[in-house]
């Protein structure tokens, strides 16, 4: 294992289908901005999904404009209604991050200053 930072490995934010992640490595900043909100909020945070490789991104449904696919998000497991309450406090609580997105077992965060800031549904 890699470690990226002191909770967070880069196999965390590798590719689900295995390719290896071709050119692509996950941004630093991305991964400095969860660090920081991981030691604040003090609970695991488990990445179900960081960098995609374009066949996989196409084969679980997402568009070719997915931040993933830069390296540029990571997706945040989510259990229940409070988890997700509390981690999305913390992670708009210091301003570590500007975009979000809300799904029932994810919270999608990026930093993809090419797409506007806000929290989107899915």
């Amino acid at each position: 294992m890699t470690q990226l930072t002191e909770h967070f490995t880069k196999e965390e934010f590798d590719c689900k289908c295995g390719c290896g992640n071709g050119d692509v490595v996950i941004d630093e900043k991305l991964v400095y901005e969860l660090e920081c909100v991981r030691v604040h909020y003090g609970k695991s945070m488990v990445i179900t999904s960081g960098i995609r490789c374009l066949s996989h991104n196409r084969k679980i449904g997402s568009r070719d404009t997915s931040s993933h696919i830069k390296g540029l998000a990571a997706d945040i497991s989510c259990k229940d209604m409070g988890h997700r309450l509390d981690l999305v406090k913390r992670l708009l609580r210091d301003g570590e991050f500007t975009r979000l997105g809300v799904n029932r077992d994810f919270i999608h965060v990026d930093v993809d200053y090419d797409k506007p800031k806000g929290i989107f549904l899915y």
